[in-house]
């Protein structure tokens, strides 16, 4: 591998992390700083806006520092954004009825932590992932742009952040307001933990169309996003009580959000880890 190569890629890389966790800082002490000293009330129109701006602009960051992971041949904005825009419309379309309406899940999830665990694994964490690899999977996948293995991991990450747009709107909306400080801080990381889970999922659809695998494969691949998505809803919804409230009022919110954060973050730095290591794979062979 070009030694040069490598030392620009970090750089770069680095750079594209340090300005998402920026961004994201000032985010999280806007919202922070405005709950504190404005206490802002909404009316329902401004209280829609306010959920679309807080549920994009985390979203957009994330969405950057993972296509940003992508030195080498980056995929194209309009086909990332597509993929984005379908992730979101599958979640509206589908998802969010899916759960609510068909299953019914309010009504049963939380009577004990197991049947939580069940539901949030097999329900919730199913549905969503397996919408997720068929955003990607029926419109990008068969494309001549999706020809290295590190697009599926980029293309998934992309349906994710669409999908965690439109749960972190409805999310909003349908509390009626919110602590803007933990309200942006959930959001924030709602929006990482289904784009990373999601790329878990990436990941196997890549080494699915470049590699000879099993038939299992891929239903591994969803499977095993769903348990880290399912596990994610459980920990951070049980052990934090995560209800908004119109008076911002919260329970234990700080235990199962360090849980959260854990398991979110580590899952993004492997994904970050498989990117780099294919990439510098492709590099030295054409070394």
């Amino acid at each position: 591998m070009n030694p040069r190569y490598a030392i620009q890629t970090r750089r770069s890389i680095m750079g594209s992390s340090m300005l998402t966790l920026v961004v994201l800082a000032v985010f999280l002490g806007a919202a922070y700083g405005l709950d504190i000293l404005v206490k802002p009330s909404f009316s329902p129109d401004g209280l829609m806006v306010a959920g679309i701006v807080m549920a994009l602009l985390p979203a957009m960051a994330w969405l950057f520092f993972f296509y940003q992971q992508d030195q080498r041949e980056p995929e194209p904005k309009g086909m990332v954004a597509e993929v984005f825009i379908l992730g979101g419309l599958l979640a509206m379309a589908i998802g969010i009825p899916l759960v609510e309406d068909v299953f019914h899940v309010g009504t049963w999830l939380y009577e004990n932590i197991w049947v939580n665990l069940a539901g949030a694994i097999l329900i919730i964490g199913l549905s969503q992932e397996f919408l997720k690899y068929a955003a990607v999977r029926f419109s990008v996948y068969s494309s001549a742009e999706f020809d290295e293995r590190t697009d599926g991991i980029i293309y998934a990450t992309a349906a994710g952040l669409g999908f965690a747009t439109v749960l972190n709107v409805v999310f909003v909306v349908s509390s009626g307001g919110v602590n803007l400080g933990v309200g942006a801080l959930r959001i924030t990381l709602t929006a990482l933990a289904q784009a990373s889970f999601s790329g878990i999922t990436g990941y196997f659809l890549s080494r699915q169309k470049f590699d000879q695998t099993p038939f299992w494969w891929m239903p591994a691949g969803v499977m095993l996003a769903a348990l880290l998505n399912g596990i994610f809803y459980t920990v951070y919804g049980t052990l934090s009580k995560s209800t908004i409230s119109t008076n911002g009022a919260f329970m234990r919110p700080w235990v199962g959000l360090v849980l959260a954060v854990i398991l979110s973050v580590s899952v993004t730095g492997l994904l970050s880890w498989f990117i780099r290591r294919d990439q510098n794979r492709v590099v030295g062979k054409e070394g």
